[in-house]
Parts: structure tokens; C-alpha cells; sequence
């Protein structure tokens, strides 16, 4: 792997992606390339970084593909090179079984996004490069008004074994991370609208789930990211194919 890399880092904005973004433009020697529906949070976290020359940010609806051919065919004649995928955009919007609506918007976001930014990517992806592709535990487990979202995370799991197989003889690594309980806006939302249908408080719905948990703590965004950041590093040049669960034991071993 060269010195410097380039790094292409969906989701950006906030949560798990900010928290990747944030862990390899500290660590310095990169070119990141960040990609995120909310530009202006992105790009308002960008301004203000010391590391603001060597980072671009540009929206991107990831279900939106000519948009993605426009943009890569941009960052193919600027860069050439894309060193590490981090595929981290997704939405988790609930369903009823019968929902189309939603089904269809949570696929094309989560299951057709991830795809397309990684078919996309691939020509760019040099030998010995590498893809992270961010899951869930619901990618392994069932939830009741998630089918939409665990048939997605199901598909990323999938689809993270198949590529990794297809890409071994350029020796691409290919993982997927399936993260739980981690806490970011995103959960908080959730937590907040089962907090009203319960009657309850946010922090009474939040320490109820921590209650649950093996750690009795959620996750933190930085943990996600430095495996990611392991995932990317020469020591997981012999890790591909896997599914690896941060949940503080959540899942009980799943």
C-alpha cells in the first residue's frame, strides 16, 4: 500500500461515518473523500478540521445512480486511485409487513446504494485495496417492523461474502462490520420514538437499554471506526470475507 492513501467514506456527515472520518483524517497521511446527503454538516465539520486540505465533500444520494456516475466519473479523472470504501450511508426506517413504500426506499438506500457506490468504486480499487461495508446485527437477526431494514442488512452481509470471493485474486479485502447499541443520532431518534409510544422519558428508555446489555453501556462511534481502521490497516491484509459484530455482547455471541 502506498504512504498516502485515498479514502472514500460514505455517510459522512454524522454518526458512524463522521466517526471514520474523524478517526482517519486524525491519524494523518490520507486523502479522504467524503460523501453525504447533509452537505452542509459535512462540510461544516471539513472547514473546521486541521486536516481540511487534504478532505473534499460532496452530496451524494446514494440510491440515485446517475448522480454516483456523474460524481465518480469526476473523482476518476481528479484522483484515479481509491485506496479504501468505507460504505456507511444507510437509513433504518421502520415498516408494517405490508408497506411497500418503505421497503422500496430502505433497499434502494441501504441494499442498491451500498452496491452502486461499490461498483462504481471498483475500477478504482487498486491491488491490495480495501472495502468495509457497514452492517448490522440485524443483518443476522430478525426485529418486528424492520423487515424492510433486515432484509437490507441481510443483502449487505451477503453481498460482503460474494465480493470478497470475487475480488481475492487482486487480494481485495472485502468485510463487513455489524454494529449494535451504538450511540449516535440515529439511535437516539429511535429510542426516542419508543420512549413516547411507551410513556417513558428518553433517559428512561435509554438506561432501560443499557440494562440489557452485557457492558451496560452503548457502543461508541470511535470503537466502530477503529476497527475500520483495522480493517484498513496492513495487519487485516488475511481478513476477508467476515462479518464482525460490535454489540457489547447484545447478541449474545450470534
Amino acid at each position: 500500500m502506498s504512504k498516502t492513501r485515498t479514502i472514500l467514506v460514505t455517510g459522512a456527515a454524522k454518526g458512524i461515518g463522521r466517526a471514520v472520518a474523524e478517526s482517519f483524517a486524525g491519524a494523518g497521511g490520507h486523502r479522504l473523500i467524503l460523501l453525504d446527503r447533509d452537505l452542509s454538516e459535512l462540510e461544516g465539520w471539513t472547514a473546521g478540521h486541521p486536516a481540511r486540505e487534504s478532505i473534499e465533500s460532496h452530496f451524494a444520494d446514494i440510491a440515485d445512480l446517475p448522480g454516483l456516475q456523474r460524481l465518480f466519473e469526476d473523482l476518476a479523472r481528479r484522483h484515479g486511485q481509491i485506496d479504501v470504501l468505507v460504505n456507511s450511508a444507510g437509513i433504518c426506517d421502520e415498516n408494517e409487513p405490508e408497506d411497500l413504500d418503505t421497503w422500496h426506499r430502505v433497499i434502494a438506500v441501504n441494499l442498491s446504494g451500498t452496491f452502486y457506490v461499490t461498483a462504481l468504486c471498483l475500477p478504482l480499487i487498486p491491488r491490495h485495496g480495501r472495502i468495509v461495508n457497514m452492517a448490522s446485527i440485524l443483518g443476522r437477526a430478525g426485529k418486528v417492523r424492520n423487515t424492510a431494514y433486515c432484509a437490507s442488512k441481510h443483502g449487505i452481509v451477503g453481498m460482503t461474502k460474494a465480493l470478497a470471493l470475487d475480488l481475492a485474486a487482486q487480494q481485495i479485502t472485502v468485510n463487513a462490520i455489524l454494529p449494535a447499541w451504538v450511540d449516535t443520532p440515529m439511535l437516539r431518534h429511535e429510542l426516542a420514538v419508543q420512549a413516547g409510544m411507551a410513556g417513558l422519558t428518553p433517559e428512561q428508555i435509554q438506561r432501560n437499554a443499557r440494562r440489557k446489555l452485557p457492558l451496560r453501556r452503548f457502543i461508541q462511534s470511535e470503537e466502530v471506526a477503529a476497527l475500520v481502521r483495522y480493517l484498513a490497516s496492513p495487519e487485516a491484509a488475511g481478513v476477508t470475507a467476515q462479518s464482525l459484530v460490535v454489540d457489547g455482547g447484545a447478541g449474545l455471541g450470534m
